[in-house]
């Protein structure tokens, strides 16, 4: 019967890391995120980051300031780094800035996500065409 549960636990673990172990190495390694104010006025942007096991506190940033952070994926390819956004003057809402996808690391150049928050949304710089692209958070 253990050896049974054992089986299952670890056939779970596998196919919950499946999405980025097709994508081995890409998903596995240090990566960087970097979250630029970029709002047009003289508003502050206030960031603060959380994975599954680490909360990096909050960050203010004015205009043209740059808050980045550095990290190493876990074996299993699951990281993800969620990051609550907010002005002075009213919350922006919570985004996803990193998580274990081929498409999203290829932009990412598979190093280093670039994030310019703008009056109308996040942009990420997509690195390979070296331009920023409106996000779509899915």
């Amino acid at each position: 019967m253990s050896s049974n549960v054992v089986f299952l636990l670890v056939t779970t673990l596998l196919a919950m890391a499946a999405q980025c172990n097709a994508n081995f190495p890409y998903y596995f390694g240090d990566f960087k995120v970097s979250i630029r104010n970029g709002f047009s006025g003289n508003i502050k942007l206030e960031v603060n980051c959380t994975s599954f096991d680490d909360d990096l506190g909050r960050h203010w940033l004015r205009k043209g300031e740059t808050y980045s952070f550095s990290f190493h994926t876990d074996i299993l390819g699951t990281t993800t780094w969620d990051c609550r956004l907010a002005t002075q003057d009213a919350p922006l809402g919570t985004s996803q800035l990193f998580k274990c996808d081929y498409d999203f690391l290829k932009k990412c150049d598979f190093r280093e996500c670039k994030w310019d928050v703008r009056d109308d949304t996040e942009y990420l710089l997509d690195i390979p065409q070296n331009k920023y692209v409106r996000w779509a958070h899915t």
